[in-house]
C-alpha cells in the first residue's frame, strides 16, 4: 500500500462532514489503513448553524460551535479553524476538497498539475447532483470544470433549505471520495474519468 502520512479534508460542511466519519470508520473499524498512524487535519473557519443540519452530519447539541472541532472530538483528527490556503498544499500527501471555493479548487488543481505526488479528490454536490474529480483525470477534462468565478455556493439550493428539503447526495460523494482514496492507498487502477450522477 502507497504510504500517507498527512491527510486534510479542506472544508467540514456537506460533504466534509460525512467524508471524515467515513474516513475513520474505513481506518479504525475496518482497518483498512493506519488512520491513527497518519496525521489528518481538517480545515474549516465556520460555525454550526440551525440551516446547517438539514444537510450536514451535525445534531443540535452542536448549534454554535466550530465545525472543525466538533469533528475533531467525535474522530481523532486535528482542527484548523480556517479556510485552507495555497501555502498549506505542500504539506501533505493527500487532500480532500470539500469546499463549494472555485477559486479554492482551480488554486489546488493547478498547483497539483505543477506537483504531481500531490494526490487530491475534489468532491462537489448542487442539490440532487454530485460530481467528484481526481488528480488522475486527464487536465484536458478539469480545466472544462473551472472557472474564475468568486461566488460560494452550497450543497443546497435556496429554495430547498426554505422547504426543508434534504439529499443524500454529500454522503453518496464523500463515500465515493473515500473508495478512491482507498484505492489510491491500494496502487489501484484509479479512474482518469471524472464520475457525476444525479
Amino acid at each position: 500500500m502507497a504510504k500517507i502520512k498527512r491527510i486534510a479534508v479542506a472544508g467540514c460542511g456537506g460533504i466534509g462532514s460525512h467524508l471524515i466519519p467515513i474516513l475513520y470508520d474505513f481506518g479504525v473499524v475496518h482497518k483498512q489503513y493506519d488512520f491513527m498512524a497518519t496525521a489528518i487535519d481538517i480545515y474549516d473557519d465556520d460555525r454550526i448553524e440551525q440551516n446547517n443540519l438539514l444537510h450536514q452530519n451535525f445534531n443540535l447539541k452542536d448549534l454554535g460551535q466550530p465545525k472543525a472541532d466538533v469533528l475533531a472530538r467525535k474522530y481523532s483528527v486535528k482542527p484548523i479553524a480556517r479556510f485552507m490556503e495555497e501555502k498549506d498544499f505542500k504539506k501533505y500527501d493527500v487532500i480532500f476538497s470539500c469546499v463549494d471555493s472555485m477559486t479554492f479548487r482551480k488554486a489546488l488543481y493547478e498547483y497539483g498539475w505543477a506537483n504531481p505526488k500531490l494526490h487530491w479528490i475534489d468532491g462537489r454536490v448542487e442539490s440532487r447532483r454530485g460530481f467528484v474529480f481526481n488528480s488522475r483525470v486527464p487536465r484536458s477534462v478539469l480545466e472544462q470544470h473551472i472557472d474564475d468565478s468568486k461566488e460560494r455556493t452550497g450543497c443546497l439550493r435556496a429554495f430547498e433549505k426554505e422547504q426543508n428539503i434534504s439529499h443524500t447526495t454529500p454522503g453518496v460523494v464523500a463515500g465515493i471520495m473515500v473508495q478512491l482514496f482507498l484505492n489510491h492507498l491500494r496502487e489501484q487502477p484509479v479512474t482518469r474519468e471524472k464520475i457525476i450522477f444525479l
